[in-house]
């Protein structure tokens, strides 16, 4: 196989919008300031002799890379070619990446982020505007995301820090653990546990998991409608709650005088913990 790397750099005057799709790449996306985006690519020419000499050649003079002035076009790799991105953007810059397997990285950026894998993990960092991710299997991984959320996983889990906008999560099969939630929220999984901590003020949470424990921690005080239900397994509930409901599986109550959020859990089998800490 050859090796190799070659870089790209393109003026950026306005408004940016960067498309990226791949089979197997991974992606590195970053920001940086200056009027240049920039682009750095790690290829790898499969075969041997003059046909894999060829593919190189053809690979350095026409890169995968179209810039048409507000959009920056990157990829499919050529035939014969893999192919590894790092992107230096603007941090304004919006982003969407389709790859079919490989990892993303996105650091910094403060507009819409659009990410789309069939299996690879997924790294969020300093994100201030909308996210979507679709993964068919891996983890994600969030930290200080700012903007709303919404994540789609087959499998894999999820886990964030300082995640203050509104959350909508579904996966089929992992874990998720969040915390420093402040917005909406919104978590369904088939199986896996959940870990949840935040504070709420008028926001609803809403957690529906087919098998797996829910743990809620809630941050400083808050006044809240709160319904737990669980097919099989125990509520344990700390808060100074004002019961209106307490049975096997269901416990509904308020906590303050005035409750102004919801928190409404359920889980088909498995415990759920509601405390304050």
């Amino acid at each position: 196989m050859r090796r190799g790397k070659l870089f790209r750099e393109f003026p950026v005057t306005g408004p940016l919008r960067v498309e990226l799709e791949g089979e197997g790449p991974d992606v590195s996306l970053r920001t940086h300031e200056g009027p240049l985006v920039r682009v750095e690519m790690a290829y790898g020419v499969h075969g041997w002799g003059y046909g894999a000499e060829e593919r190189e050649r053809a690979l350095l003079s026409n890169p995968p890379l179209r810039f048409y002035g507000d959009l920056l076009r990157v990829g499919p790799e050529p035939e014969g070619v893999s192919l590894d991105y790092k992107l230096f953007l603007p941090p304004e810059a919006e982003v969407e990446v389709a790859v079919a397997t490989g990892d993303v990285a996105v650091t910094g950026l403060s507009k819409k982020v659009r990410i789309a894998t069939g299996s690879g993990d997924v790294v969020l960092t300093d994100i201030a505007g909308e996210v979507r991710v679709r993964c068919g299997s891996g983890d994600v991984s969030l930290q200080r995301v700012f903007g709303a959320l919404a994540i789609r996983t087959g499998s894999g889990d999820i886990v964030g820090k300082d995640v203050k906008g509104d959350v909508e999560v579904e996966t089929g099969s992992g874990d998720v653990a969040l915390e420093g939630v402040e917005g909406e929220l919104h978590v369904v999984t088939g199986s896996g546990d959940v870990r949840v901590a935040g504070r709420v003020e008028e926001e609803t949470w809403r957690i529906r998991t087919g098998s797996g424990d829910v743990d809620l921690r809630l941050l400083e005080h808050f006044q809240a409608a709160v319904e737990l239900r669980t097919n099989s397994g125990d509520i344990a509930c700390t808060l100074p709650v004002k019961i209106e409901t307490h049975e096997e599986g269901v416990l509904r109550g308020t906590v303050g005088e005035a409750p102004r959020a919801r928190i409404l859990v359920q889980t088909g089998s498995g415990d759920i913990i509601l405390a304050q800490g």
